[in-house]
């Protein structure tokens, strides 16, 4: 009798925990929705967190590797930003590519890897993460901050190199500048 009743518990408190997440997710979603038509003014923000994280990082004259590592976090989203959904590279499937694979093929939209929304929600986040360790000591990791800069900007070359040359060759722009541009009549 007291295994069902530890049951019962048990399931009463799933539920309840479930429940409680449930709230959280709806409530997130909904801020979603009304953050998302904000592009400019979310854009707006995290410059503003970038510009104090900066001004935090001059003030302390520390937190590099922390920097260091908030960089290669922003370069891989960007890449994931800038780069197609469906990369014919990746995959061996050609007919059903969002890109034109031969020149003759028609232009198709340009789906990304990760939407700009979550492209922002991200650098939001790892900004304020970024911000509040910058007031604990134990983050503050003595390093050679040169080097750390001459490694982001190799590691930036050469990632932004490929992804070039993989635009070029597969005929895509990840924006709407330089397009062209048909008008209906």
């Amino acid at each position: 009798m007291s295994t069902y009743f530890e049951k019962g518990e048990s399931q009463k408190s799933t539920e309840e925990s479930s429940s409680f997440f449930n709230k959280i997710n709806i409530y997130s979603n909904a801020i979603k929705d009304k953050l998302i038509k904000y592009r400019k003014e979310r854009w707006i923000i995290v410059f503003i967190l970038l510009i104090i994280y900066i001004i935090r990082i001059f003030i302390t004259k520390g937190y590099y590797a922390l920097t260091y590592c908030m960089g290669i976090h922003f370069l891989n989203s960007f890449i994931g930003f800038i780069s197609p959904l469906d990369d014919p590279e990746e995959n061996l499937n050609e007919e059903n590519s969002f890109l034109p694979i031969r020149n003759n093929e028609e232009f198709k939209p340009f789906y990304r890897k990760l939407k700009e929304y979550q492209f922002w929600n991200g650098y939001f986040w790892i900004l304020i993460i970024g911000i509040i360790l910058t007031f604990f000591e134990s983050f503050d990791i003595p390093v050679f901050w040169p080097l750390l800069l001459v490694y982001f900007l190799f590691i930036f070359i050469l990632t932004m190199r490929h992804q070039i040359a993989h635009m070029i060759k597969y005929h895509y722009l990840p924006w709407d500048s330089g397009k062209k541009t048909y008008n209906p009549k």
